[in-house]
């Protein structure tokens, strides 16, 4: 096997971490059979993978990329020929502002305005607005100078700054516990329309949504049949959006599951419109397997 740079990261070396923390393993190399060799190999003994080539985390070293800012502070290097990855990491220096992310971090709940009304979707839901508040919140302390990427830590920061309560802090601090039992599907302790609403109660006081309306699975496909192609929307949300289509009608894609954990490297795909196109059809045809939520199959 070529040579590679691999390395523990984020929640796996917190004091914060717990049975809810994704074990995260970095691995870097310069071709992606070699990344997809280690990949397989580690994601079998229970890792979360995030791979990179050396050039595209020079990049990200580049342009600013929080992601190495990530790396630099809660890492360990268990492997790293050359030492290139080290070599990356020592000459990161953050931008001076991050007004760009933190406005396209607020653009990124307009995929939030409906959802269907369902435990599975509730679900999704609350697995989107964790991503997009931990992402705002990492943006605005980085314009501080605070680089901190635990979601607890950022909970901290807003509650100590009087911005949310601490029975608002306890609920949002549950989206954690919703984001892991939704993708290791854990189907009987998905959250209810109690707490869905709660935290909707909250991101709208902290003005990150305006309004979240619980339709029908036929509304809520339709409204995306209507703003998944608008442009505005990065890949990344529709991405989202395939995933919320899906899951509205209890169908598991695991094309669209497997984006979903790497969409660093997928999401791509969703800038071809034919691509989403094929994706909204092949819901009308799918394969079954109970997965015992409403109704839930998978498509196979």
């Amino acid at each position: 096997m070529r040579k590679y740079s691999k390395a523990i990261f984020g929640s796996s070396l917190r004091n914060d971490f717990d049975k809810y923390s994704d074990r995260d393993l970095l691995i870097v190399a310069d071709d992606y059979d070699t990344l997809n060799q280690l990949k397989l190999k580690y994601a079998n003994e229970g890792w979360s993978i995030s791979f990179y080539t050396y050039d595209k985390l020079k990049y990200l070293s580049k342009i600013g990329g929080l992601f190495i800012q990530h790396l630099k502070n809660e890492s360990h290097i268990i492997k790293d020929d050359n030492y290139k990855l080290k070599s990356i990491l020592t000459s990161f220096k953050p931008k001076n502002n991050y007004n760009l992310e933190l406005n396209n971090a607020k653009k990124y709940f307009d995929l939030t305005h409906s959802v269907s009304d369902t435990t599975i979707s509730y679900a999704w839901l609350c697995d989107v607005l964790y991503v997009g508040l931990r992402n705002y919140l990492i943006f605005e302390n980085s314009n501080d100078r605070i680089y901190e990427f635990s979601f607890i830590k950022l909970l901290s920061i807003l509650k100590n700054e009087n911005r949310i309560s601490q029975s608002e802090f306890d609920v949002l601090r549950e989206l954690r516990v919703v984001k892991r039992n939704y993708r290791t599907e854990i189907i009987d302790e998905l959250p209810s329309k109690e707490f869905t609403e709660k935290v909707i109660l909250i991101l709208s006081r902290l003005s990150l949504i305006t309004h979240v309306s619980f339709v029908s699975v036929s509304t809520f496909q339709s409204t995306i049949e209507g703003t998944i192609f608008n442009t505005a929307m990065d890949s990344y949300q529709k991405l989202r959006l395939i995933e919320g289509y899906y899951i509205s009608a209890g169908i598991i894609n695991k094309d669209v599951k497997k984006i979903v954990s790497n969409p660093q490297f997928y999401a791509c795909k969703f800038k071809d419109e034919k691509y989403i196109k094929k994706l909204l059809e092949k819901i009308k045809t799918p394969s079954e397997c109970s997965l015992g939520v409403e109704g839930a199959r998978c498509s196979l």
